[in-house]
């Protein structure tokens, strides 16, 4: 069977748009864990004008489903972090912690509305970088303005910026446009990581086998695994990503061991205690 690692997910109860309640979570982790997740990273929006600040409540909402993911899925490993919705202010929040990097690692997941115009991505790429953060395009394929600059996201791509695509947009979940532009990006080689990008149990499921049978068609069994689970080990290590050899990344890490990896403690990376926040 294979394995794969969630990047992108919304698992977390009672955050924002994702999991309602516990039991929806516990659900989404058992649909997620029986389609072949082995790793999760729980990204909650940040968006403030949204949805406020979510880190207290995210962290709340992990301590329980790791204590449910420990009894029930011992080898499954978790990790937190964001999904930065881009505004003026968020390099502050990333740096007094508030906003949570992917696993504490320099990477930010950082969202967009699907109408982005092309300037404000590559304003937003340009603050990130300069602050030090590695950006993480979360679902590269929603935004239409992306089609007509595909230069740029080839630059950003070579530069060691990370493109992410959601699995179920390959199949239509958001739309014909989405859906074309995610093959552009696969045939392309301009793809990093395919997570589930999972809300609920329905139309939004935190699955991410219903992609590979067409991402087989564009990749080989090398890139497909590379774009599926390696690649996103890389991220919460905080490694570039390149090359993984098999002995890099093992099939299977139990919750405990992925604390110690990049724990909720201090993050000496950015020198703040996550925990307090500041």
């Amino acid at each position: 069977m294979a394995v794969y690692f969630d990047l992108h997910s919304h698992l977390l109860f009672g955050v924002d748009d994702g999991a309602k309640t516990k039991e929806e979570m516990f659900a989404m982790l058992d649909m997620a864990y029986a389609d072949g997740t082995r790793a999760i990273c729980l990204t909650p929006h940040f968006s403030p004008y949204l949805f406020g600040d979510t880190y207290d409540s995210s962290q709340a909402a992990f301590e329980v489903l790791r204590e449910y993911a420990e009894k029930t899925y011992p080898k499954l490993a978790l990790f937190l972090g964001h999904e930065l919705g881009y505004y003026g202010g968020c390099i502050e929040a990333l740096g007094r912690g508030r906003c949570r990097t992917v696993a504490g690692s320099r990477y930010v997941l950082v969202d967009f509305p699907e109408d982005v115009e092309f300037f404000q991505i590559e304003s937003a790429v340009k603050h990130l970088r300069s602050a030090g953060y590695r950006p993480i395009l979360a679902h590269a394929e929603r935004y239409r303005c992306l089609a007509s600059h595909m230069t740029w996201i080839e630059d950003f791509h070579d530069s060691g910026g990370v493109v992410q695509v959601n699995a179920a947009d390959a199949v239509g979940c958001w739309g014909r446009s989405a859906k074309a532009l995610w093959k552009r990006l696969v045939k392309s080689r301009l793809v990093d990581i395919v997570s589930s990008d999972g809300h609920n149990l329905t139309s939004r499921q935190p699955k991410i086998s219903v992609c590979i049978d067409l991402l087989s068609r564009y990749c080989d069994a090398e890139t497909v695994r590379a774009l599926t689970w390696e690649n996103a080990w890389r991220v919460v290590r905080d490694e570039p990503l390149g090359t993984v050899t098999k002995d890099d990344t093992p099939e299977r890490i139990p919750v405990a061991t992925s604390e110690r990896i990049w724990g909720h403690g201090r993050n000496e990376k950015h020198g703040r205690n996550e925990k307090q926040g500041n």
